[in-house]
C-alpha cells in the first residue's frame, strides 16, 4: 500500500502543467516577455476540452514548450464573446502574437500531444 501511495504521489509531482494566465495579464505578460498568446475557447462539459485539459496538455514535452513559448489563456464563451472571439466549437484556438495581432486563422478541435506540438511548431515558425 505504501508503495502505490509513494508511486501515485511521485507521479502527481511529475504531471505536466502550466498556469492559465487572465486575459488581460496576458496581453501585458506577451509584450514584456514577447512571446506570443495561446487562447483556448472553452465551456462547460465539453469533452474535447476536457480530453486536451486532462490529457493533451498533461504531456510533458508538450507542457514544457507552452510554458517555454507562448502565454496560455483560457476563456469559456462568454468571456471569449466579451472579448471579440468566435467560438467555431469547443475547443477553439487562437494564437496571438506578442503585440495582439492574429499569427494565425483560429481552428476548432483537440488531438493529442505530439499533434498539437507539431501545429503550435508550424504556427511558432
Amino acid at each position: 500500500m505504501k508503495k502505490l501511495l509513494l508511486l501515485c504521489m511521485s507521479l502527481w509531482l511529475v504531471a505536466a502543467d502550466f498556469e492559465w494566465v487572465p486575459y488581460e495579464k496576458a496581453l501585458k505578460l506577451a509584450k514584456k516577455e514577447h512571446k506570443p498568446i495561446m487562447i483556448m475557447i472553452t465551456q462547460k462539459h465539453c469533452p474535447v476540452c476536457s480530453y486536451m485539459e486532462d490529457v493533451t496538455f498533461e504531456d510533458i514535452d508538450l507542457s514544457e514548450y507552452i510554458e517555454d513559448h507562448l502565454i496560455p489563456v483560457k476563456l469559456n464563451l462568454h468571456q471569449a464573446a466579451m472579448h471579440g472571439f468566435t467560438a467555431y466549437g469547443t475547443p477553439t484556438f487562437y494564437f496571438l502574437s506578442s503585440d495582439g495581432k492574429p499569427l494565425t486563422r483560429p481552428f476548432a478541435g483537440g488531438t493529442n500531444a505530439k499533434n498539437f506540438m507539431k501545429k503550435l511548431k508550424e504556427i511558432l515558425r
